[in-house]
């Protein structure tokens, strides 16, 4: 199992991470997972390409811990 992070951050300034855990066995099925840290929310499962949501944040409803907001976190664009 292979596991990458993409960085989100809050407007109140709270920061986070979206973890993705995706099997990388070869000759086995496409499944991918995709969970919060630092952030409460959901979770997104996807077993094939065309069930990946067009917004993952949206998907996981990332509640910031430190402001209670829901929806206010997005990407950190890499400088």
């Amino acid at each position: 199992m292979m596991r990458t992070y993409d960085n989100i951050l809050c407007e109140c300034g709270h920061q986070g991470r979206i973890l993705c855990k995706e099997n990388d066995a070869p000759f086995s099925s496409l499944w991918e997972s995709y969970s919060l840290e630092g952030f409460e929310g959901g979770t997104v499962t996807i077993t094939n390409y065309k069930d990946m949501p067009q917004d993952l944040i949206a998907a996981l409803k990332p509640k910031c811990p430190k402001c209670g907001q829901t929806g206010k976190a997005s990407y950190i664009k890499a400088t």
